[in-house]
């Protein structure tokens, strides 16, 4: 059973989406997995077909979502490798801007047990008023989603909350609560199209509120898959940190020769 779910909003260096890529799916999902506290991780691309407009652009191009059964381990693990052999770190991620934030389950439904790995996602993320955190939670599963779990399309929907136990970053996120719902197809996308209840949720700041849209980018991976990997997954791995290592000698060569 998952104690917490880490949320990562993130971005690849502009022009470097395809090393991004393959260092996070290829290397990092999987040094993560090997640390304590994570169970399963999963990649998600922003998606070109959105339900609502936003002002400005979303600020993530990509969207990881792991299970995590002790948050306050999986953070200190985090702490100790980053930068190590055991958590290399490539200069293709974006540093200037990074949401890791934990969230822990409030509701969860779920209509086709273990069918939602190649599924899409609808990812709510809400702000409740001072004080109206319990009403909205209660409304959230004694209303919306037991109305939004009717429609066709959806696989599961769970909501989450944000405390400070366990986290990574010093600051509260932007959002106290969010809400990550599977689809089984791009279509069933439609059910956020259109008026939606959250506009008339009088328990959250609807003004930022946000719903996106989220395409698989990378295959849901748990901790055995890496403890014991196969070969195809294996061989991956090694040809991402042969690139990167190759990639390392040459800036390292060019710098020695700009300063002889």
């Amino acid at each position: 059973m998952i104690e917490a779910m880490l949320v990562v909003l993130t971005n690849a260096v502009e022009g470097r989406d395809a090393d991004f890529n393959d260092w996070y799916s290829n290397i990092h999902a999987r040094d993560t997995m090997r640390m304590r506290g994570g169970l399963a991780q999963q990649r998600f691309r922003y998606s070109e077909d959105q339900v609502q407009d936003f002002a400005e652009p979303f600020p993530a191009q990509y969207l990881a979502l792991y299970d995590v059964y002790d948050a306050a381990w999986f953070s200190q693990e985090h702490r100790d490798r980053a930068r190590t052999p055991y958590m290399i770190v490539e200069d293709s991620l974006d540093l200037s801007r990074l949401d890791d934030f934990f969230y822990f389950p409030l509701h969860y439904r779920d209509k086709k047990p273990r069918a939602f790995a190649d599924c899409g996602v609808v990812f709510e993320q809400m702000q409740t008023k001072p004080g109206e955190a319990a009403a909205f939670r209660e409304w959230y599963g004694d209303h919306y989603m037991a109305n939004r779990f009717r429609q066709d399309g959806i696989v599961s929907g769970a909501l989450l909350g944000f405390e400070d136990y366990g986290q990574m970053m010093p600051f509260p996120p932007g959002h106290d609560h969010v809400a990550i719902w599977r689809l089984e197809d791009e279509s069933a996308r439609d059910n956020w199209r259109g008026s939606s209840p959250l506009a008339d949720c009088p328990y959250i700041e609807t003004g930022k509120t946000m719903t996106s849209c989220w395409d698989v980018a990378s295959k849901r991976i748990i901790k055995d898959e890496v403890t014991y990997p196969d070969a195809q997954s294996l061989a991956k791995e090694e040809a991402a940190r042969a690139r990167i290592k190759a990639q390392n000698s040459v800036l390292v060569a060019a710098e020695q020769r700009i300063k002889s």
